[in-house]
């Protein structure tokens, strides 16, 4: 396990910033090296900074140092933090240049998990110019080498400010919150780990061991968010289930170890799934599901909640039901009774206004029928009367209403007065208009 140690500088209490020395050791089985602009190189790789941690009653919050580890890329890397009558000064400074530069400088920078990567490359040749150098080059190579050697350190200089901790911060266990101003450098070193005192300006040592976790539910979150796990499913279901350009797949609901997927619209499957470094895995085939006080699954499961609605709470009908040979015959006849008993109860209106229908249209036939009958048998009289029985009876249809039209007014279509003139003949004119 790396260790971490904390040297506070209280010397520039007038700005109410600190300089904070945090402390790791080299993992010397990654020393390794290499040529950098021509010229031969050693490169100590180290981490730092981790996030939402307390130290010597501190916190560190991830937002801090995410906004200011960058600074670290490119600084000097001394041995040992330079100082100048017991206090601490910039690296960067004359003094500090002097006293403790020895040809390191920091590199490729980055976060890693919690912590900040930070490599230190010692360029060879000037470091073999000042005594420092040339030991940290011995120690280098003897821990190369696999040899029983103290490890080297590393420690970040980080200025800061203490600020006061609210009451969700105190209660997971902080008495002050940092709040970082920037980065100065990250030093090398040999031989000052626990050594510290206060007369060079050191205030306080904390050992990493001593450095615990936020409490969880104290103000920040701890692990993985709902809505960042959220956004990874969702993102590898449009990887998994929508491949081409006009699909498209969203996650309806999901659990710790199921997720819900719609696809183009369709039907809703639940689908089991596992995240292995960062990666979502879902199970090779889904289940059909629906929406009701909650999702359960379809067909069967459903068929068997409305059947036994009465016998069972809704909340004991989620998930697999598993059925008996005798049961499944059972449901099975259910199913065949209520799918015909819905079906009569949803025919019944229809065939009803059929049955009116049919009552009406054979009244209306009877009706039209009779008429006609009545209009054919005054026809066939009259032309019996003027043709005899014979002919009147043989005809029908055209041919009867063509020998009626061809009686003209002679013949007038009912029973009236031209039945008498047709048996007694016409009267005589001058009775009939009175003599005049």
């Amino acid at each position: 396990m790396s260790k971490i140690r904390l040297h506070v500088n209280r010397a520039d209490s007038a700005s109410g910033q600190i300089q904070v020395n945090i402390t790791t050791q080299v993992n010397a089985s990654k020393i390794r090296k290499a040529v950098h602009n021509g010229r031969e190189h050693w490169i100590l790789p180290s981490y730092t900074l981790p996030a939402n941690v307390i130290m010597n009653n501190g916190l560190y919050p991830a937002s801090e140092i995410d906004a200011h580890y960058a600074g670290l890329e490119g600084t000097l890397a001394p041995l040992g933090h330079p100082t100048v009558d017991g206090q601490f000064v910039s690296a960067f400074s004359p003094e500090g240049i002097n006293a403790a530069h020895v040809g390191a400088f920091n590199r490729n920078v980055k976060k890693s998990g919690n912590r900040i990567y930070v490599e230190k490359w010692v360029d060879v040749e000037v470091a073999k110019l000042t005594d420092g150098g040339r030991e940290l080059l011995e120690r280098v190579e003897a821990l190369e080498k696999g040899e029983d050697v103290p490890p080297i350190h590393t420690s970040v200089a980080v200025f800061l400010e203490q600020m006061e901790a609210n009451e969700q911060q105190q209660a997971a266990g902080a008495q002050w919150v940092a709040k970082i101003h920037g980065m100065d450098h990250d030093a090398i070193l040999l031989n000052e780990v626990g050594a510290a005192t206060p007369e060079q300006g050191v205030g306080l040592m904390v050992n990493a061991d001593a450095a615990t976790p936020l409490k969880a539910n104290a103000g920040v979150l701890a692990g993985e968010s709902f809505r960042e796990r959220e956004q990874r499913i969702d993102r590898a279901a449009r990887e998994r289930f929508a491949p081409g350009p006009d699909d498209y797949a969203w996650v309806a609901d999901f659990t710790s170890e199921q997720a819900i997927i719609v696809r183009n619209g369709g039907s809703a499957e639940v689908y089991g799934y596992s995240i292995e470094n960062g990666k979502v895995t879902f199970t090779d085939t889904g289940s059909p599901v629906e929406r009701q006080e909650s999702w359960v699954a379809t067909v069967t499961n459903s068929f068997k909640r409305f059947f036994t609605h009465q016998a069972r709470p809704d909340k004991t009908m989620e998930g697999d039901m598993p059925l008996t040979t005798e049961e499944k015959a059972g449901l099975v006849t259910d199913i065949g009774a209520a799918v015909a008993a819905n079906i009569a109860e949803q025919i019944k209106p229809l065939q009803d206004a059929v049955t009116d229908l049919q009552a009406n249209h054979k009244a209306l036939s009877e009706s039209l029928t009779a008429n006609q009958k009545a209009e054919e048998a005054e026809k066939r009289k009259a032309v019996a009367a003027k043709h005899g029985d014979v002919v009147a009876n043989a005809l029908s249809g055209d041919a009867l209403d063509v020998m009626f039209k061809s009686l003209g007014e002679a013949a007038p279509l009912g029973t009236n007065a031209a039945q008498d003139s047709a048996e007694d003949g016409a009267p005589d004119p001058a009775t009939y208009f009175g003599g005049k």
